[in-house]
């Protein structure tokens, strides 16, 4: 679809392609954003409101606090 010299993107029923130019491309980046796509689209579909992650966030810390006080309060 596009015709770029540094990419080329092609969509298809499926899939979307991305060919890039490996000598202008940083892989670590690369990696980066499509970490950051993926979290993107996973947090679209997702239905976890802030009110419940936050209870989520209270029970994990609650769970790790009785499993550690006793370590850091030894008698």
């Amino acid at each position: 679809m596009s015709n770029n010299p540094r990419y080329n993107l092609t969509v298809d029923e499926q899939n979307i392609i991305i060919k890039l130019d490996k000598k202008t491309t940083n892989y670590q980046q690369l990696i980066q954003l499509l970490n950051h796509l993926e979290f993107e689209a996973i947090s679209q579909s997702s239905q976890l409101t802030e009110e419940v992650a936050s209870e989520l966030a209270n029970e994990i810390d609650s769970a790790v606090w009785s499993k550690i006080k006793s370590k850091i309060f030894k008698s």
